[in-house]
């Protein structure tokens, strides 16, 4: 049985009795959400995000995001470098709060206005982040305005890995702190035409695939390639239409070690996902070529210390 499919069903007043109980291959949903920040207020966003990592420097995800289920959040500032690929007219220029969440179902009630839910649920807006933004915000997530969902992976053993490496949940750098690991997010345009079509269409039959549960059950065990990469979230969201481009997220133990595993790697899983990305990005080096740099600067990062 698929555990996001259960956890939909179950009674949540203990959140984590729910998760499943390891990570994998799409065993956790993953959502994108942009707030535009209003016009000379970007100063007062980083000074309120500032404030708040100061006073919750014991936090973790749950401090930030009090949503049954959430157990990752990075929060981005983006300065119009996201998604665009040189529109002029592109509504998602400009300063904006990107919110990337990992949850356990991304079909549970909550998630259905994810942007809603941030607002309502999030402490940062009881301390006037709302008076800070501005304009509609933009959800990037599996069917809605156009995306498509690609992948999702998690390793199962992050947990361990992460309290070794991190040691506690709540990283703030806008607070005068150092990433102590790579997180990151970065968005890579397909080649137009042929390409991007094949590359939809390639992966709506894997999604119909994993459909059946024994293919999902098969692919979510295929992690030995993240566990030798000290990968330990990653993501991949496309969104089609008129600009077709790869929305990729990477939360990682050390991005040197990354690259050598994965071009040591004889898994086919790499193998073939370098063929691919060789065949169907614009401009593959900027995701095959180290080191990958992210579009967005990380404000907070957070997670649960129990996530599988």
């Amino acid at each position: 049985m698929n555990p996001k499919q259960t956890g939909s069903k179950l009674d949540r007043t203990n959140t984590r009795s729910w998760y499943p109980e390891r990570g994998g291959i799409d065993v956790f949903d993953s959502l994108l959400v942009r707030q535009p920040i209003a016009d000379g207020q970007l100063e007062a966003v980083e000074d309120l995000m500032a404030e708040w990592a100061s006073d919750n420097a014991d936090g973790d995800v749950h401090t930030l995001l009090p949503v049954d289920g959430v157990t990752l959040v990075t929060l981005f500032l983006d300065d119009g470098g996201f998604g665009w690929l040189g529109d002029t007219d592109d509504p998602q220029r400009g300063d904006a709060l990107l919110w990337y969440v990992e949850v356990v179902d991304d079909d549970a009630d909550a998630w259905r206005t994810p942007n809603e839910t941030i607002q309502s649920e999030s402490p940062l807006f009881e301390r006037g982040l709302s008076d800070l933004l501005a304009g509609e915000a933009t959800v990037h997530a599996p069917g809605r305005d156009g995306h498509r969902y690609v992948t999702h992976v998690t390793n199962p053993h992050r947990r361990e890995r992460y309290a070794d490496k991190v040691g506690r949940s709540l990283v703030a750098p806008v607070a005068g702190d150092d990433l102590p690991i790579p997180v990151m997010i970065t968005t890579i345009a397909l080649k137009p035409g042929l390409a991007s079509t094949l590359v939809a269409y390639a992966v709506d039959v894997v999604n119909w695939l994993k459909r059946f549960d024994r293919v999902q059950s098969w692919a979510r065990d295929q992690t030995e390639t993240v566990e030798a990469e000290a990968m330990y979230t990653e993501s991949l969201l496309e969104a089609v239409g008129d600009r077709q481009v790869v929305h990729y997220y990477m939360e990682t133990e050390n991005m040197d070690q990354l690259y050598e595993a994965f071009y040591a790697s004889e898994d086919w899983q790499a193998r073939f996902s370098e063929w691919v990305f060789r065949r169907a990005f614009a401009n593959p080096e900027r995701f095959l070529n180290p080191p990958l740099e992210t579009d967005c600067t990380v404000l907070l990062h957070v997670v649960d210390p129990e996530r599988p």
